[in-house]
């Protein structure tokens, strides 16, 4: 959702537009839904004006400008995946005429208490695509409100959300394609640093009927037009009419920003919430889902053409591990818009003998899993002793498969199991046959239960009639001696008759026998409708070219980048929040208290108590430093204007004529257990999603997965 976290990147900035070239803009013909329509409605009362950022000497209206001109760069979410327009609010200072000017207003553009800066579409109902940055140049030529005065400008938040209702009615009647179901979604996101008082100003939160929960309600109940709701500054009156408005608007609550530290975060909460309660949906069902199917015989375990065992690295099956989870493979393919793990969603299976059964799928159709693959395919991972003390010490090896997400390291969200052929014997490994068939009807029975549970309610991933399938199977030679080829074209006839192709490689010295090289050209044509031919490769890097290959000729939806995996990999269930850039936390409830110092990596957990006991020294010191001191400071300035520097306060400001104080709070994100002293804070508020329809979908496994577009690399698992 992507530097804007899944959209934002919290503490981490994305290169500007010098800095590298924006992502083309993906046309909305290509997607599998339509773009929703953004509109950014923006407080533009006198109370922007007080200094928020002592340390930096900023007010509130050039924190919010300089953080929405982020938000909507070129190459960024909400630019490229939505259409964007722009509207500022302060207030009608002739409520029964039409065409009234604020006096005191520099760029006299506020008219009857609104001004729409930029549209979604132009003079012809064009929609305005990969709009971002309109709305940064129109907010670099907008003057501060009143020209920085202290009072002047009110905030009748009310008129700002019917102007929005009026604009979204008038584009539905310039689009009635846009009608058409699913219907294109429309989505306000109002930021206010104040109490909202009614149409002329001059009264705070009042009277009753400009309250804007009312119009927050209307738009949401009857019209599905949800409200998000930023409030800044920490002002309680504020934050609680802020939390009515969001709560008639179908968001549950406001995302409090008490700092302009912690502003950055709300909005990308918000464009996070945005992009699970609206795209997660459409997009989810549409990625393709890419099933590996590998070769476990003991044949992958040898060398010398099956003469002997082979030595790390030089195996079929540590080659064909290097292909799939390396750099270049797959998982890297750059497809413009993002690498295909982030646009689809891998599983992992193996077959083996068939006395018992070897057949066993490793990981289920996940998004950013390389780490899984690598981890579970890694000798290392299935090695314990006694039975196993050097995984590639030749046989006899007795492995002990693992659940990578119940044993730490790594501790995977995502169930991952691990797998070795069977290594016994002597001078060779043997044990494991080529039951492929096994294989593919556990793959083609696996997807049939995968694709009904995603049509559930209550789906992790939801599936549809549409979502694509495709299989890449990986075998080292010829299965005659395990299944026939009657058991084979069956069940690879039967999954592309179900739309499911399945791309064939042969890979190795056992590939290129004359018995083998028959049946890799039946597989491929079988799981092909007739169409295909196999690969043969000989070498990883063969391997992994063909594998790219296959990962190009996948269709993909690139209006769905839900992820960056280059970023943010599968983490563990104790992954390290750093100090460069956050990452968020897997499991848990996503309101929960969250400390950037609480804890460490499985791998930092093990590390020695010197190490430990010098980290913990190192975080201390942090934290009676300077740089917190400052941040001090400013909570301080905030909540009580020690500094001088906000002497009125949001009511004051926003209601004409009058300079009445209200008092200032925590509040918010602070209320959470958020420290906004720390340097890089990444915490949710107590905000919450879309108000659920019936029959909506439950999205927190959606809503976990995609705010990992966050912060630094994390360490990976040990291969």
């Amino acid at each position: 959702m992507l530097g804007l976290g899944l959209v934002l990147g919290l503490c981490a900035a994305p290169p500007s537009p010098a800095e590298a070239e924006p992502p083309s803009c993906p046309p909305e013909a290509e997607c599998s839904s339509k773009k929703p329509n953004v509109m950014l409605i923006v407080d533009y009362s006198t109370s922007m004006n007080e200094v928020w950022d002592a340390d930096n000497q900023l007010t509130r209206w050039e924190v919010t400008v300089a953080a929405m001109q982020e938000a909507t760069a070129p190459g960024s979410f909400l630019s490229q995946h939505t259409h964007l327009a722009l509207m500022r609010f302060a207030h009608d200072p002739a409520p029964g005429a039409s065409g009234t000017m604020i006096a005191v207003d520099v760029d006299q553009t506020i008219v009857d208490g609104q001004a729409i800066d930029v549209e979604w579409d132009d003079a012809d109902a064009t929609y305005l695509p990969c709009n971002g940055q309109a709305i940064g140049d129109a907010l670099a030529a907008i003057s501060p409100p009143a020209g920085g005065a202290v009072f002047g400008h009110g905030t009748w938040t009310k008129g700002a959300l019917e102007r929005a209702g009026a604009e979204i009615a008038a584009t539905k009647a310039d689009h009635p394609e846009d009608l058409a179901d699913p219907a294109r979604a429309y989505i306000n996101i109002l930021v206010t640093d104040g109490a909202w008082t009614g149409t002329d100003g001059t009264t705070v939160m009042s009277p009753a009927n400009q309250d804007p929960a009312i119009t927050a309600s209307e738009l949401f109940d009857n019209h599905d037009v949800p409200t998000f709701v930023i409030a800044l500054a920490g002002n309680p009156d504020a934050e609680l009419a802020a939390d009515e408005t969001a709560a008639a608007g179908g968001t549950t609550a406001a995302t409090d920003a008490d700092t302009p530290a912690l502003f950055d975060k709300a909005l990308s909460m918000v464009a996070d919430d945005l992009t699970d309660a609206v795209l997660g949906p459409a997009c989810i069902g549409g990625q393709p889902r890419v099933m590996v199917l590998l070769d476990a015989s003991s044949s992958m375990l040898n060398v010398d053409g099956g003469q002997t065992w082979g030595p790390q690295g030089q195996t079929p099956w540590d080659q064909a591990r290097a292909a799939l989870t390396g750099v270049g493979g797959p998982f890297d393919l750059d497809l413009g818009v993002g690498a295909l793990e982030d646009l689809s969603l891998f599983g992992l299976a193996v077959f083996g003998d068939d006395e018992p059964g070897e057949e066993k799928i490793m990981a289920q159709y996940g998004p950013c899993l390389r780490d899984n693959f690598e981890w579970a395919l890694d000798p290392e991972s299935s090695c314990a002793e006694p039975t196993c003390s050097d995984p590639w010490g030749g046989p006899p090896i007795g492995w002990s498969f693992q659940d990578g997400s119940q044993t730490e390291p790594p501790g995977f969200v995502h169930a991952t199991l691990s797998h070795m052929p069977r290594c016994e014997g002597s001078g060779a490994c043997s044990g494991s046959g080529s039951a492929t068939h096994l294989g593919l009807e556990l793959i083609a029975a696996n997807r049939s239960q995968y694709h009904l549970d995603g049509q559930a309610p209550d789906a992790e991933f939801p599936t549809h009639a549409q979502t694509p399938y495709v299989n890449i199977l990986i075998t080292d030679g010829a299965y005659a001696a395990y299944s026939t080829d009657a058991q084979v074209q069956a069940a690879l006839e039967a999954m592309f008759n179900e739309g499911v192709t399945t791309h064939v490689v042969g890979f190795g010295e056992g590939a290129d026998t004359p018995q083998a090289l028959i049946e890799l050209s039946a597989m491929a044509a079988w799981g092909s409708g007739g169409e295909g031919a196999p690969y043969h490769v000989d070498t990883q890097q063969e391997l992994q070219s063909a594998l790219a290959q296959i990962a190009a000729s996948i269709a993909f939806n690139p209006c769905c980048v839900l992820n960056d995996c280059s970023e943010e990999p599968e983490p563990s269930g104790g992954d390290e929040w750093f100090e460069e850039g956050c990452e968020w936390p897997w499991e848990g409830d996503l309101d929960s208290d969250w400390d950037t110092e609480e804890s460490g990596s499985p791998e930092e957990e093990a590390a020695s108590d010197e190490s430990s006991t010098e980290e913990e020294s190192s975080s201390d010191e942090e934290s009676s430093s300077g740089e917190e001191s400052s941040t001090d400071e400013e909570s301080s300035s905030e909540g009580s204007s020690s500094s001088g520097e906000e002497s009125s306060s949001d009511e004051a400001a926003d209601e004409v004529g009058t300079d009445s104080e209200g008092e200032t709070g925590a509040g918010g994100l602070a209320d959470a257990g958020v420290d906004a002293e720390a340097s890089c804070a990444c915490a949710s508020s107590g905000h919450g999603g879309a108000r659920p329809r019936g029959g909506g979908f439950a999205l927190l496994a959606v809503f976990a997965f995609v705010r990992r577009r966050r912060g630094a690399t994390p360490s990976r698992p040990s291969p």
